[in-house]
């Protein structure tokens, strides 16, 4: 048969304390996480900004020239592909939205966060050694400020959880 042993209010709060704390390092690790996916998710973007834009133009115009078509018939939907192609234009509005706010928000601060960005991933790519030349830094100065710019830009497009809240 077993013994039941009956724990004294110390020990309680002792195990209280434990649990306590497990499940506060438990919830920072799932922040981080979902922190560290904001910042990839947001370089994955800005890497493919240029493509996802064409795609969304793509989609935009077959859309505009698809109307009043047999294609445009309610019977004959392909629902699959164009809620992907949905979802595609939606976030990329979001993201170009963010994108002119980031801007207007760097314009005002004198920050150089949105220029990095643009000569980084959008348009001619500039390699960051070229970056560094034209701002006469570092490479890494610029490799950091870049850093900068994508995390201050994910708080834009995901807001609190690309924060790195403590």
């Amino acid at each position: 048969m077993s013994k039941i042993t009956e724990l004294s209010d110390e020990q309680l709060d002792i195990l209280a304390d434990k649990i306590t704390i497990r499940i506060t390092r438990e919830q920072q690790n799932e922040f981080e996480k979902m922190r560290q996916y904001a910042f990839h998710n947001t370089r994955l973007l800005l890497k493919n900004y240029d493509k996802l834009k064409a795609h969304v133009q793509t989609v935009e115009d077959q859309l505009t020239g698809d109307q009043e078509t047999f294609w445009n018939h309610k019977y004959l939907t392909l629902s699959a592909l164009m809620q992907n192609r949905a979802k595609t234009v939606k976030i990329m509005h979001h993201v170009m939205y963010c994108l002119s706010e980031y801007e207007r928000i760097c314009t005002e601060n004198k920050s150089r966060g949105y220029e990095l960005l643009k000569k980084k991933y959008f348009g001619a790519k500039l390699s960051d050694e070229m970056i560094a030349s034209f701002y006469d830094v570092d490479r890494s100065t610029v490799n950091r400020q870049i850093k900068d710019a994508i995390n201050d830009f994910s708080i834009l497009l995901y807001g609190v959880e690309a924060l790195d809240i403590k």
